[in-house]
């Protein structure tokens, strides 16, 4: 409490002796030094200014004739900043806005006021979007602040499908615009934009701007751009007929369109951005290569490329002990939740489920997002860009319980809210969504009508959740009560695979592992039967789907096959074509871990991940 006191005290004497200090200022009292820059004069104190900048304090201390003079001309420097910079040295007190923040920047800078200068290049990177990126981008090469033209040269390159739409791309130089174009790094999807860039900087200034056509249209992939663009883009654009050396890049391009490609097309950084499976979680012993035991990296699969890479761990270094659920949200962001490693839980008053995000810009890792009151075996959803904590098991009065609370975490507000909770006590079960609203199966909950040595229940219910409304309403049932299936949406129905499980409602019935696939369309309210599985599967968690669809099409990522009690881990990926109403093994003995967590579905770069174990590669590329 003394050292809070005295804290306090000298931060007011602080606060005190430059709220003088600026009042000195103000009325002109002992001023011995004025500023001036763009003819604006500010009246100061030597000593405030070498005190603050060691600019000044090298000028005023030298000895030379600066040190004598009334005034000090401040050659090229916005007054506007030195205004900014002035206040912030007499008060504390810094007002940035996007009009002023490169000005302030420039005078701190010149003054060497580091500080000052750090807090602008923190406020430009917070404050970065697709309209000043560009600018802020210059700007940072010019001061030589290269944290931040590093950070903005990968914002641009990121979101450039974005940047190229507005005016200020517009405005650079030549040199500039041909290095933007030459670039393999710009996140876009389809060439014609960057062929459209280069018309319209063009058609900004056509009489300085028409003679460089040419050698910006060399560095356009105008392999990658469809026909019927180009011949639009002639038909608008009479400057390409009239070059030339445009018009010989233009036949060539036309001439290899309608030839068989030789060779694959030269791609950018965004074309390579395709829908991957991701089999998050690992351990040490299930890859074992002489290059390394890719402990730290979870399995990913690219089924149309069929190729496979890795992608870092949550469970890796201080991360989650254990991964027990995880989701993909609408705008791509991967989130896993689980428990906290060993050492961690050592330092923390409490056990929670821990709520952990994947960041794929600059350096790959999963960060802490939030936790929330520990539970096992629950299941995760999400609809927009809130998750929720589906039933599970939680711990009252020093026993576990089943119970049907549902909690929900906004992303974008980080706060946690308890909804309304599920019509009956639920574990082990599988959540799904399909046109946001969520969709909860199986599991398992308290049986209550039998003897206390009977097992619990198996549900075959399906339960239907409208955030719009928070409220739960019963559908259609599934054929079998079952857990350790896997669960995944394909074409906007729910497909349920395999598990163990009875038919109809559980009575106490035989369980046994199951071959089936039920799949329910939810506009009609009906469940159908699919094609069954090569053999009976189960997920390789009691609460965790390894299933996942891209591109139309079904696929399982390993698991357990049943065998009695005997169960033997699978290194399988399934494939199943709706259209053909079959399933196909298309990788066998593939470099996933011997037992991964959850299958989840992302949009991801090849660029951005792991490559696989060089000695553990086929001669033809495939695994």
């Amino acid at each position: 409490m003394e050292h809070t006191t005295e804290d306090k005290d000298r931060q007011r004497h602080s606060l005190t002796l430059l709220s003088r200090l600026k009042s000195m200022r103000d009325s002109a009292e002992m001023v011995d030094v004025v500023l001036v820059a763009e003819e604006e004069r500010f009246p100061c104190h030597r000593v405030v200014l070498a005190a603050f900048s060691p600019y000044f304090k090298a000028m005023f201390s030298c000895g030379l004739l600066e040190c004598a003079q009334g005034e000090v001309a401040l050659q090229d420097v916005p007054a506007q900043g030195v205004a900014a910079v002035l206040g912030y040295m007499y008060s504390a007190a810094l007002d940035l806005s996007p009009a002023n923040v490169q000005a302030v920047a420039t005078v701190a800078r010149f003054l060497q006021v580091e500080d000052l200068f750090d807090v602008c290049q923190q406020y430009m990177a917070e404050h970065m979007d697709a309209a000043n990126c560009v600018g802020i981008y210059h700007f940072a090469k010019l001061m030589g602040a290269e944290d931040l033209h590093d950070r903005s040269r990968r914002f641009l390159h990121q979101h450039f499908a974005e940047v190229s739409l507005h005016e200020e791309i517009l405005e650079v130089d030549l040199h500039h615009l041909l290095a933007l174009v030459q670039s393999d790094e710009l996140n876009v999807t389809r060439e014609e934009g960057i062929l459209d860039l280069v018309l319209r900087w063009v058609g900004r200034d056509q009489g300085a701007r028409a003679p460089h056509l040419a050698q910006l249209l060399q560095q356009v992939r105008l392999e990658l751009v469809a026909p019927a663009f180009l011949r639009e883009a002639l038909r608008r654009n009479t400057l390409l007929l009239s070059d030339a050396g445009c018009i010989d890049l233009l036949q060539g391009a036309f001439k290899a369109l309608r030839s068989p490609r030789q060779r694959a097309p030269h791609l950018r950084y965004g074309m390579e951005t395709t829908s991957l499976l991701l089999c998050i979680g690992n351990n040490a012993s299930g890859i074992r290569s002489r290059h390394r035991n890719y402990g730290d990296a979870s399995f990913c699969y690219d089924p149309v490329a069929r190729k496979t890479y890795f992608i870092s761990s949550p469970k890796y270094g201080e991360g989650l002990g254990t991964v027990c659920a995880g989701v993909v949200l609408a705008d791509n962001t991967l989130i896993v939740a689980g428990e906290a490693t060993p050492s961690r839980l050592s330092r923390q008053r409490s056990k929670n489920v821990e709520i952990y995000r994947y960041h794929d810009g600059g350096n790959q890792c999963w960060k802490k997002l939030s936790s929330t009151e520990f539970r096992e075996l629950y299941a995760l959803g999400s609809v927009h860009k809130d998750l929720y904590v589906v039933g599970g098991q939680m711990k009252v009065k020093n026993q576990y319980l089943v119970t049907n609370c549902v909690d929900r975490y906004s992303v974008e507000r980080d706060t946690w809210k308890r909804v309304s909770p599920l019509p009956l006590q639920l574990a082990c079960h599988a959540v799904v969504t399909v046109k946001e609203q969520l969709y909860v199966m199986g599991g398992w909950t308290p049986q209550m009508d039998r003897p206390d040595e009977e097992p619990d229940r198996l549900s075959n219910k399906l339960l239907q959740y409208d955030p719009g409304q928070d409220r739960w309403r019963e559908r259609a049932p599934m054929q079998y009560a079952k857990y350790r299936f896997s669960a995944a949406v394909l074409n906007g129905e729910i497909y349920v695979l395999g598990g163990i499980g009875c038919v109809g409602r559980d009575k106490g019935q035989v369980r046994k592992c199951l071959d089936v696939v039920e799949i329910y369309n939810p506009d009609g309210d009906f469940w159908r039967e699919g094609p069954p599985m090569p053999c009976p599967l189960l997920s390789l968690r009691t609460n965790a789907s390894s299933a996942g669809a891209v591109d139309g099409k079904l696929y399982v990522c390993g698991g357990f096959h049943g065998a009695d009690r005997h169960e033997v881990i699978s290194k399988e990926i399934l494939e199943l074509d709706p259209w053909e109403n079959q399933w196909n093994v298309v990788a066998v003995n593939v470099l996933m871990h011997d037992s991964y967590d959850v299958c989840l579905v992302a949009r991801m770069n090849p660029r951005d991940l792991i490559p696989p174990p060089s000695d553990l590669v086929e001669e033809d590329g495939l695994f």
